[in-house]
Parts: structure tokens; sequence; C-alpha cells
């Protein structure tokens, strides 16, 4: 019987933690699967937190906590836990009952029937989605631009709720970065993946701590660090505008050739300074090339990895 790893990252959450592993371990009575529960603790002086962890994990065989140093974020948590599960697989999912245990046959299932799949993103309808509208407007807008920047397949939509083989947890592992999106490390990775629809619950417990800054940095890490549309773009600018001011030139000197000037030194200092301008947009480019060069040979993954 397959071992399936549940990672919950954990950021001051108690009650919906006991339910969690409550409804996990009843799922595993039920449907005879077997399930690694594995929470990791980003709030590591939210008192409440860890005593609850403590609890859990002396009352749930099947259940594993750990604790970040300091608060680090989802991604990093989730990561932490990838890299201390024991199963065949791993599953993701958040701590606050929005993604329903329920779903999780759901999940497995749809993995299961086809061979050569490596992850399955679980999302809700989109009307059906009980986050704040901003937020849901929010993600509309960077799943489109991360369709263009990211290359991501046309469709396909990412999430938190997720399974996927384990040599795929451990390429992402092996590669992450300084600031890591797990959705995005595993598209990154990987062009086997789909999309199941699910439910998806309103919060039962407290409010939720990602608020409109978290999403713009988040959106911001994923396009600058999977992404070199930005630079490439500037580049094009660079170009573009040097050609401009190269005509410009040639436009000034004719000008002053054949009708001559009414301001004195207007001339060469137009010239350049169109020139230099366009050279210097020209050069960030180049040296943007040369960044992007730099930054995936820092990600290269390791042969091993590229291998199923």
């Amino acid at each position: 019987m397959p071992l399936y790893s549940v990672i919950i990252p954990v950021y001051k959450s108690t009650q919906s933690l006991e339910t969690i592993a409550v409804q996990i371990n009843e799922l595993q009575k039920q449907k005879d699967y077997k399930f690694e529960i594995i929470f990791v603790n980003d709030s590591p002086f939210f008192l409440d937190t860890v005593r609850t962890m403590e609890q859990l994990e002396k009352k749930y065989e099947n259940v594993r906590t750990f604790t970040l140093r300091r608060n680090l974020g989802q991604q990093f948590a989730v990561l932490c836990g990838i890299q201390q599960a024991s199963g065949d697989y791993i599953m993701t999912m958040d701590d606050d009952l929005q993604h329903p245990v329920k779903e999780i046959p759901k999940l497995i299932n749809a993995f299961h029937k086809k061979d050569k799949l490596e992850a399955i993103f679980a999302i809700p309808n989109f009307k059906d989605r009980r986050h704040d509208r901003w937020r849901n407007v929010g993600s509309y807008v960077m799943n489109k631009i991360d369709t263009v920047f990211l290359k991501k397949p046309k469709g396909l939509y990412k999430s938190s709720f997720r399974i996927m083989t384990l040599s795929l947890a451990k390429a992402i592992v092996n590669n992450y970065n300084a600031t890591p999106a797990v959705s995005s490390l595993i598209i990154y990775t990987t062009d086997k993946i789909e999309n199941i629809e699910i439910e998806h619950n309103s919060r039962q417990f407290g409010k939720s701590n990602f608020t409109l800054r978290k999403l713009i940095n988040h959106s911001l890490n994923n396009l600058l660090h999977y992404s070199s549309a930005p630079l490439k773009a500037l580049g094009l600018i660079g170009v573009i505008v040097f050609l401009a001011s190269v005509l410009f030139i040639i436009y000034i000197v004719l000008k002053k050739l054949f009708f001559g000037s009414d301001f004195p030194g207007y001339a060469s200092t137009v010239s350049l300074i169109s020139f230099f301008g366009g050279l210097n947009l020209f050069g960030i480019g180049l040296l943007g090339e040369y960044l992007i060069r730099i930054l995936r040979e820092q990600q290269k993954p390791k042969l091993e990895d590229l291998l199923k």
C-alpha cells in the first residue's frame, strides 16, 4: 500500500489542525489509504500553534510536526515539509479547511488514472471560490500573466492543493531559489501536469493572512525568477531606441548641413544625448541577457532530476 505524505504549512492555526488530523485519519480507515500528516509551523513564536502541534503529534502516530526557526513564508514551509516526507507520493494543502479533506480521494484517483502524469493541481470552479473578490480577480489576472511570461500551458491553473510524484518533489526541493514558489517550480520542472475540479469551503476559523501586498510580492517573484521576458523586453526597447537615435542623428546632421541651425551646439548636444541614451538602454539589455544566463546556471537542475 503506497504512503501519501500530506504537507500542511501552518500559520497561527489551532482548531483547524485538529479537524484536519481527525478527518484524514477517518479517511484512512474508510478508504484503506495510508497517510503521513506533516504540519510545518511557520509561526514559531505563536505559542497556541506550538502547543496544538505538540498535542497532535502525541495523539496520532501518523502525525509529524516541524517548526521553522523564523517566519519564512508558506513556500519555504512546504519545501521543508517535502524534504522531511517519507511517502511514495506527496500532497500539499492549506491549514484553513478551505481545501476539503473529503476531496483527497478524487485527487488520488485522478492522479493514478494516467501513468505518465507527474502532478495535479486541484482547483475549484471560479464562481465557487470562497476567497475575497479582490483575491479571485488578482488570481485570474496573474494566471493570464503566468501563461504569457512563464510559458504555463494555456488552461492550466496553479493551486496549493496538489499531488505529485516523489521524484518530482525531490527535483523541486533540489532546485529551489531564494524566493521559491512551489507551483512555479513544478511548472518549470515538468509539463506532465493537469487540473481537476474540486469543492471549495469557506474559511471556518480566523481570517486569511494573505494580503494584496503578499499577492503582488508573490507575483513579482514568479515573474522575475522564472521568466526572462522583462529583461528581454528591456533589451528590445534598447535596440529600438538605439536605432531610432541613429536615424535622429542622421536627420539632425543633414538638417545642419543643408538648412543650418538656429541654435549653436544644438545638433551636437541632441545627437550625443540620443546616442548615449540609446546605447545605455542597449547595454542594460545586453547585461540583462548575461544575468539571465547566470541565474539559469545557478538554478539548473541536476542531470538525475531530468530523468524519470
